[in-house]
């Protein structure tokens, strides 16, 4: 099962984001975006403490994927953050539309 972003009323940017992040996530870094979403994370604090408190709460094995996500996407984890806290998810298949 796979985890999409709810889009709905987003504006084009925020959604070409998370379609990046979507496309690029693997099974096992989705559930590390499922578990940074439930994070309150200080996006003011220095990147490096933001990223050992996440590294803490995480774990080896899910900051690993975490990490290649953010590289495949090219987003630092603050703006990784940002780009998916508090937008709701959907944990089944995109719909796809059919072109007529």
């Amino acid at each position: 099962m796979r985890l999409h972003f709810k889009l709905d009323g987003l504006d084009h940017q925020r959604r070409e984001i998370l379609l990046s992040i979507e496309s690029a996530m693997t099974g096992r870094s989705s559930t590390a975006v499922f578990d940074l979403k439930a994070l309150d994370v200080f996006t003011n604090r220095h990147p490096e403490k933001a990223n050992e408190f996440v590294s803490g709460k995480l774990g080896a094995f899910l900051m690993e994927s975490l990490e290649a996500l953010m590289a495949a996407t090219g987003l630092d984890l603050i703006a990784l953050y940002g780009a998916v806290k508090g937008v709701p998810v959907i944990l089944n298949a995109r719909p796809i539309a059919v072109q007529q």
